[in-house]
């Protein structure tokens, strides 16, 4: 019994040191590392690529064309003060402005005697203190010498220089208007001019004098009207016009108007034409008229 009692403590003594044996190898590795990988970082959404712009196109420079214009257009510039907002340049003669009148405020260059003959600093001297790219508006009796002469406004710099392509009209009271003529359809030679006169004077056509009251008076075709340039259109454009209506109502009435050499006919075609006549024809030539009404060209 001593014998079996010893071999019962071996064997629970071998067990306890196989059982302290399997808890120190558990125990002798660490475990592997169970952290989970991290995820990408997160990236910004690309940018969409801005699409190149077009070049701009350079800005065109001005021309004598593209800034020689009618009434209307010319006109529209005309907003503001005078000479603060914009100018006026009048190219016509001193002899001119005294028959025909002028805008109060406009600036006077005398383009026949200034830059016909190539001084073109005058208008610097005329425009001094306007801004390079001030509205200068230009004009003369007919269009020919605004259009001619804008060039040497442009060459100085003015880019906005605009020349009126028409026929002023003006009066002391401040009026101021132009409108298109066509020298070869509207401003005729004897022969032509006279071939006008069909049927009756006063209904199928109107003989209008551009000439004074007194010439008028010492002798005029008879049937016609007077209606003077120096004494009437020019001293008062509105009040004459309305008389022009009561005596031609209709407006695309055929008018035929005369002076004594030319010059008056054309100041007051423009301004029958600027009120919206239509049939306006002057005569290009020098008519005398005796007292009973005969008339001769020279």
């Amino acid at each position: 019994m001593l014998k079996h009692l010893k071999q019962s403590k071996a064997l629970t003594l071998v067990t306890s040191l196989l059982l302290v044996l399997s808890l120190v190898t558990g125990c002798g590795s660490a475990p592997a590392s169970t952290t989970p990988a991290q995820p990408p970082a997160s990236q910004e959404p690309a940018k969409p690529e801005t699409p190149a712009q077009p070049e701009q196109p350079a800005a065109t420079a001005p021309t004598v064309e593209s800034n020689t214009l009618g009434w209307d257009d010319w006109s529209a510039k005309m907003k503001g003060t005078i000479n603060k907002d914009y100018y006026i340049v009048d190219l016509r003669t001193p002899d001119e402005i005294k028959l025909e009148k002028a805008l109060e405020g406009s600036i006077n260059i005398d383009a026949n005697a200034t830059l016909g003959t190539g001084n073109t600093d005058v208008i610097d001297e005329k425009l001094q203190g306007a801004a390079k790219d001030a509205v200068v508006l230009v004009h003369c009796k007919s269009g020919g010498r605004a259009k001619k002469n804008l060039q040497a406004f442009l060459d100085k710099g003015y880019v906005n220089a605009f020349a009126l392509d028409g026929w002023t009209a003006f009066d002391a009271k401040g009026y101021f208007g132009a409108t298109k003529i066509t020298a070869s359809s509207e401003q005729l030679k004897p022969d032509a001019w006279v071939a006008k006169m069909q049927g009756t004077i006063g209904k199928e056509y109107y003989v209008l004098d551009a000439r004074d009251k007194s010439e008028y008076d010492a002798g005029h075709i008879e049937g016609a009207l007077n209606f003077g340039v120096r004494d009437q259109f020019t001293v008062d454009h509105a009040a004459t016009i309305a008389k022009v209506k009561e005596a031609i109502p209709n407006k695309d009435a055929l008018v035929l108007v005369h002076c004594a050499v030319g010059a008056r006919a054309k100041v007051a075609q423009a301004h029958l034409k600027a009120e919206g006549y239509t049939n306006v024809i002057t005569l290009d030539n020098k008519i005398t008229i005796d007292a009973s009404g005969n008339y001769k060209f020279e």
